[in-house]
């Protein structure tokens, strides 16, 4: 899996969905994540984030953007907010 992390975080590809994942599921603020959700939110980054912000996000670099920052469009609010709908759900 590392070495899947590194591959995918060197040149202009994304970092890897698991990588994603295992990035939420670290955080002091997302640790609690079902699988769901996580994977959810990794869907996100894939299809709203540049591939140098998901491995931002990835690397810890990202700090506390604002999501709109991320992916302004009303179409990727409303997906990150079905997200966070499912998040509620699975506690």
């Amino acid at each position: 899996m590392f070495l899947g992390f590194l591959t995918a975080c060197s040149g202009g590809e994304p970092p890897a969905k698991e990588a994603i994942i295992a990035k939420i599921k670290s955080d002091p603020q997302t640790r609690g994540a079902s699988d769901r959700t996580a994977g959810c939110l990794a869907e996100w980054y894939l299809k709203y984030a540049t591939p140098e912000q998901v491995s931002a996000f990835v690397e810890g670099e990202a700090g506390d953007r604002p999501l709109d920052q991320v992916a302004a469009d009303p179409q990727a609010r409303s997906v990150m907010l079905d997200c966070l709908k499912a998040a509620a759900d699975d506690r």
